[in-house]
Parts: C-alpha cells; sequence; structure tokens
C-alpha cells in the first residue's frame, strides 16, 4: 500500500504539524511506503530541526503555484491520501471532489477560521496572529484582502466549500472522542478514534539553567484569547507570595498577561518563544502546568507535561481529558470557572508529594502515546479500510 500524507502548516508549526511529522516518520522507520507533502519553510526547518533529516515533497501554497495544478493528478498514483488535520479548503474540495473514495481525514480539529464560534466563541480574525498573512500568501493580496475585509460573506462559503469536502471523505479518523463529536455534529459523520502521538524527543533535549527558580508553574501556547491564559493568570494569584509563573508562547496578549499579573503581585516569567531545551528545562522544573482553554481538538501540551510527570490543571474541553483522571491524574477544570482553578492550584502548590504523585500516574497514561504503536493505528485503519 503506498501512502501520501498532506498537511499545510498555515505559518505555524503546532501539535497537528508535530503529529503529522510523528506518523510519517513512524511509517518511514516501520517500511511502509509513505511520501509527506507539506508547505513546511525555512522558518520551519529552522525551529524543527529534525525536517532537515527528512525528505518531504511540496504542498502548493496558492492556487497559482504550477504545482496546484498537477497536485490531484500526482496523488492518483497513491491507493491512499491521508490529509493530516487541514489543508487549505479549495485544495482539500478538489482532492475531495476527484479522489475521495480514497482519502481519509485525520481530524484535529473541525476548520477554524469558518467554525471559530462554535469552537471557543471568538471571531478567528481576533484569535490567529497568521490568519491575514497566510490568507493572503494562499489567495494573493487582492482576493485575499476582500476575504478578509468580507469575513461574515467568507466564513459562509468556507462552510459550505468544507462540508461538501468532508462529505466526499471516504474515512473520517478522529483524534479523540471529543473531536469525534464534532464530527457527528457538525458533519453528521461518524468517524474511528485514533490519539495522536505524543513526541517523547522533548526528554532527550539539553537541560540547560533559566533566569527562573522554583517554585512556580508553567502555562505553553499561543497568546490569543481562545487559550484563556487570564484565567490561568488569576488563578495564581493566592500563591502570588510562594509561587511565580512561567509562560511560554508568542502573540498579540504578550503585553495584557504583563499587565494583568502586575496588577495581581503575580511574579511572571515570559519565555517568547523557546526551543527543545528551554522547553525541557521548562517542565522538568515547573511544579505543575495550568491548561485552561476555551478549545484543544486534543491537547498536546498537558501530554507533554505529563512525559515529564508534571500534573496539570486541565480544560473539560479537550480530547485528552479522555486519558486523565481527576483528581487522581490531573485536575479537570471548567475554564471559566478561575476559583476552581485557584483551590487546585493551591493544593498543588501546597502538598508537593500529591503533585508528584499525580505527574507520575499521568505519566502511566499518556506514555503509550509516545510509543511507535501509537502511529501505527493509523496506518492499520488505512489498511483495514474497504
Amino acid at each position: 500500500m503506498r501512502v501520501a500524507i498532506l498537511i499545510q502548516a498555515f505559518g505555524r508549526f503546532g501539535g497537528a504539524e508535530r503529529a503529522a511529522l510523528v506518523h510519517y516518520s513512524r511509517f518511514k522507520e516501520a517500511g511502509k511506503d509513505v511520501d509527506l507533502f507539506a508547505d513546511f519553510t525555512d522558518k520551519h526547518l529552522w525551529a524543527r530541526q529534525e525536517l532537515n533529516k527528512i525528505s518531504f515533497r511540496p504542498l502548493p501554497q496558492s492556487l497559482g503555484e504550477p504545482e496546484s495544478l498537477t497536485l490531484v493528478r500526482d496523488l492518483e498514483e497513491y491507493d491512499r491520501i491521508l490529509i493530516h488535520h487541514h489543508v487549505e479548503p479549495l485544495l482539500a474540495f478538489r482532492i475531495a471532489r476527484s479522489l475521495g473514495k480514497k482519502t481519509a481525514w485525520y481530524s484535529g480539529s473541525i476548520f477554524e477560521p469558518a467554525y471559530s464560534d462554535l469552537l471557543h466563541g471568538d471571531d478567528y480574525r481576533n484569535v490567529s496572529v497568521t490568519f491575514e498573512k497566510t490568507t493572503k500568501s494562499f489567495y494573493g493580496n487582492l482576493l485575499g484582502g476582500l476575504g478578509i475585509t468580507f469575513f461574515p460573506i467568507s466564513k459562509r462559503v468556507l462552510r459550505i466549500i468544507d462540508f461538501q469536502t468532508v462529505a466526499r471523505y471516504g474515512k473520517i479518523i478522529s483524534n479523540s472522542e471529543y473531536q469525534a463529536g464534532y464530527i457527528k455534529n457538525i458533519y453528521g459523520r461518524d468517524s474511528v478514534v485514533v490519539y495522536p502521538p505524543v513526541e517523547s524527543g522533548l526528554l532527550s533535549a539539553e537541560t540547560i539553567p533559566l533566569e527562573i527558580e522554583a517554585p512556580y508553574a508553567m502555562m505553553v501556547g499561543a497568546f490569543v484569547p481562545y487559550k484563556n491564559f487570564q484565567a490561568g493568570i488569576r488563578a495564581m494569584e493566592p500563591l502570588k507570595k510562594e509561587c511565580s509563573l512561567a509562560i511560554v508562547g508568542s502573540g498579540l496578549l504578550k503585553d495584557e498577561y504583563e499587565r494583568l499579573a502586575s496588577k495581581l503581585g503575580i511574579s511572571l516569567h515570559i519565555f517568547y518563544g523557546s526551543n527543545d531545551s528551554i522547553m525541557h528545562s521548562l517542565y522538568s522544573g515547573a511544579s505543575f502546568l495550568i491548561h485552561p482553554s476555551l478549545f484543544e481538538g486534543f491537547g498536546f501540551i498537558p501530554a507533554e507535561a505529563a512525559l515529564h510527570r508534571k500534573a496539570t490543571i486541565l480544560t473539560t474541553r479537550s480530547g485528552v481529558k479522555e486519558l486523565l483522571v481527576d483528581e487522581d491524574s490531573s485536575y479537570l477544570c471548567d475554564p471559566t470557572d478561575v476559583p476552581l482553578m485557584q483551590q487546585r492550584a493551591r493544593d498543588l502548590a501546597e502538598n508537593p508529594p500529591r503533585a508528584v504523585e499525580m505527574g507520575s500516574r499521568a505519566f502511566e497514561s499518556i506514555h503509550d502515546l509516545s510509543t511507535a504503536n501509537q502511529s501505527m493505528r493509523v496506518w492499520e485503519e488505512l489498511e483495514r479500510w474497504n
């Protein structure tokens, strides 16, 4: 069986891109016939050094690129096509219209620009720092600019195209029961659930000294509203004299976080972007993680924390919560319930042995996702597909 994996990074390299890369690498290591089609740029190659060690075929970023005209023809030679998480809507529609019967979708989210109101209640223009740049790179300055200016109309068009695309996919694989629920409610389709692979590479990264002293709690993610970091900062207020807070990420809300922390008297350390060594060192030294997102298709950050044997105060609106047990291997909190987050944070900060025990149990719940077998379950779904 010959398989093509397709993914477009849309200007970033997050959990979906990491999962696609792990799937591809594990398939290759198992001797499978697989090619990766991606739009990774020099920015991604700099951030993810392992990309320099693999061979991937370019996936067109613009409808005007010559490769866009020949891509569907090139894909005809594959037995299975795996669209991983997301591909530009018009390109996905062209593939599904011609090759839908042998195309599977590995889904970690519905198409966020079109459905952001359903996922987390925010206009997508307000939560994505790359939206304008990415839109214009795909559709050109004129057409892309018009699409942004008249976004309410564009969103309705995108929903129609997206719905017609998903209707044509031969198979859908969801990365959690939580995501499968969205697939069923939005598209009316059933899907197979296979949890995503979680990278274990961070565990082998170099530990380096950081300008932060323990004890500290930690949050990681894009600095956008739906990550709900303001709630996480407020959760630390009762601990401001005994515990600091480290936030890792980038985005437009950095100054807002700093102002809020200053107002509440919280010692805040912001790591504005980071490499594997910084992430590994922060995870290793943290007392616990707070992950208060209003929406997470899965939740790779709590999984990475679990691999570092750290407990998480975790949003109830995610897929990773299906693998963790409230008050045993994590604390589950509605992301709007700041008083409960404060209570949980105090419990973990004032009872380090309990935090260690919960982190160990979280590791036991998550570590199987970092093995080769987890990736091969997706291959098995492609093989048994009639």
